[in-house]
């Protein structure tokens, strides 16, 4: 019988695993969350509000997502140590004024209902023990008008070459 892919497990993280987890992700996938990005602004006109990227892992795709809007975002983690890099990041990045680090589940959004304009979870679905009850999440906190996206993707505008790339490398992780 052939073996199941199995989502990798963050949450025996340490702090040490976290900092390689950022370097990794910054060298093997920052192609795919510039492309995100600039699909995000130019396709959906997604620039200012309250935005929420929930699984922000070390909050790269929040950053990225600042220097190219005026969102002010909520970076949700679940796992500490990915937390605590992700509040350093931020913090590092000089963005402590429009990115606040929340450590929290996404199956209970510490939010209020109708709170956010965007809402972005990006490779994480997959970690999501109960997918149903973070789906009424999302759509409790998103406001009426509001635009979410959850999933996976490369975005549109990165090369062949960097999608196979990045497509290669993320099979060989699950």
């Amino acid at each position: 019988m052939p073996e199941k892919n199995v989502p990798a497990d963050y949450s025996e993280m340490d702090p040490l695993e976290a900092k390689r987890f950022d370097r990794m992700v910054r060298e093997n996938f920052m192609p795919a969350i510039i492309s995100t990005v600039k699909q995000l602004v130019e396709d959906y006109g997604v620039l200012e509000g309250i935005g929420i990227d929930i699984g922000c892992g070390t909050a790269i795709f929040a950053v990225e997502l600042c220097r190219h809007s005026k969102l002010k975002i909520h970076a949700l983690e679940k796992e500490k140590a990915i937390y605590q890099v992700a509040c350093s990041n931020i913090e590092n990045e000089g963005l402590t004024d429009r990115i606040i680090p929340v450590l929290g589940d996404a199956n209970n959004l510490p939010f209020d209902s109708e709170f956010a304009d965007f809402i972005i979870s990006r490779g994480v679905y997959h970690c999501w023990e109960d997918k149903v009850q973070v789906f009424k999440e999302i759509y409790r906190v998103l406001k009426k008008e509001g635009i979410g996206f959850v999933g996976g993707g490369f975005g549109k505008y990165v090369t062949e070459e960097e999608l196979n790339r990045m497509k290669n490398l993320r099979d060989r992780s699950l």
